[in-house]
């Protein structure tokens, strides 16, 4: 077998060259492992996040200009507004006055009260104030419109939120009479279709009003009613008037119920002679003889009988409430021990109480 000489070499020099060519790529990727490989440990042993709060450390322990401006964008961040910064310059003020601090809270507290009205807490006194004008407003307007015991409701609506107000007092007073001896209606009083049998005395004792109530009420005259006929008639059974009597404010008030009525001026006795006490009317008497004590009878009509036009006897001998022909001495204590009124006021006491009414004086 012949060899070629120029083969061999050209086939060496062909293996050579793969060789190095091989070694070349062998030699580049590991290279290109070790720099991955350099650069992953690279990346690794860096941390991961720098503390963020570092530069901002490093920027308030600073002495220099940056620091200053830091530490002062902080303290305005710090400050809750301008009311609260141009506050602070009056705590100051009040410590150089008083050497303490200790009269700032009342100037906080002056400045938030308007804001508890503003959120609706109102003074009791005021909401009072307000609920009275209010009903008094409504009960003028249902007296307008002719219903008197709405008008009566709603002004004592009115007294119970500002008790003893003479302005509500007295738009009852005008109320009470034309309300109570008429037909008008009102819870406290019945409709009655007359019997026959019936007579004005037998009503006044079933229902314990009196006569004259019955009459004024319903505008009878002669005492005479018919069968049929309806009648509004206060019914004493279940309601009940009753009297107090003040000695120091010299006023009588009398209540149905325990509900106000109407207000009489009066006069009670001199030297603290009227007593005090809860006593009942037992008597009533029109155009009365005076029996004065020691003396004879001074008849009805007599200058010399101070007792009015009509008499109410308590259960106390020789007390009660009466008229006078001397006004101008009501509002003191100018009697001789019984309760003085207006001719006029104890006629409609006589008219309207029964009986057995309760009245009580007190000091």
């Amino acid at each position: 077998m012949s060899t070629d000489p120029i083969s061999d070499i050209y086939l060496m020099k062909r293996r050579k060259s793969r060789a190095g060519c091989l070694t070349m790529l062998f030699a580049t990727i590991g290279v290109l492992i070790l720099i991955g490989v350099v650069l992953l440990f690279h990346r690794a042993a860096r941390p991961k996040d720098k503390p963020a709060p570092e530069p901002v450390a490093k920027t308030k322990t600073g002495t220099g200009s940056a620091a200053k401006k830091q530490k002062a964008t902080e303290e305005r961040k710090a400050k809750p507004g301008k009311k609260e910064a141009t506050a602070a310059p009056a705590k100051k003020t009040t410590g150089k006055k008083t050497g303490t601090a200790a009269t700032a809270p009342s100037k906080t507290k002056a400045k938030t009260e308007p804001a508890v009205e503003e959120a609706g807490e109102v003074p009791a006194d005021t909401a009072d104030d307000g609920v009275a004008d209010s009903a008094l407003k409504r009960a003028r307007s249902r007296l307008k419109k002719g219903d008197h015991q709405a008008a009566r409701e709603a002004a004592l609506e009115a007294l119970n939120a500002r008790p003893d107000d003479p302005k509500i007092e007295g738009f009852l007073n005008d109320l009470a009479m034309p309300l109570l001896a008429s037909q008008r209606p009102m819870p406290e009083k019945i409709e009655y279709v007359v019997q026959s049998g019936d007579y004005l005395g037998k009503l006044a004792a079933t229902y314990n009003t009196p006569v004259a109530l019955i009459a004024k009420a319903n505008n009878i005259q002669g005492a005479i009613i018919r069968v049929g006929e309806t009648l509004r008639l206060f019914d004493g059974t279940r309601h009940a008037f009753a009297l107090n009597i003040s000695k120091s404010r010299n006023d009588l008030v009398v209540a149905i119920d325990g509900k106000f009525f109407k207000r009489y001026r009066v006069a009670t006795g001199r030297d603290n002679k009227t007593p005090v006490g809860t006593f009942k009317i037992t008597d009533k008497i029109m155009h009365p003889t005076w029996h004065r004590s020691g003396g004879a009878p001074v008849l009805y009509g007599d200058p010399a009988n101070p007792l009015g036009t009509h008499w109410l006897a308590i259960d106390l001998p020789g007390y009660g409430l009466h008229g006078t022909w001397e006004p101008d001495q009501l509002g003191a204590q100018t009697s001789d021990g019984c309760v003085r009124l207006l001719n006029d006021h104890i006629e409609e006491l006589y008219t309207i109480l029964p009986k057995g009414t309760l009245v009580t004086i007190t000091d």
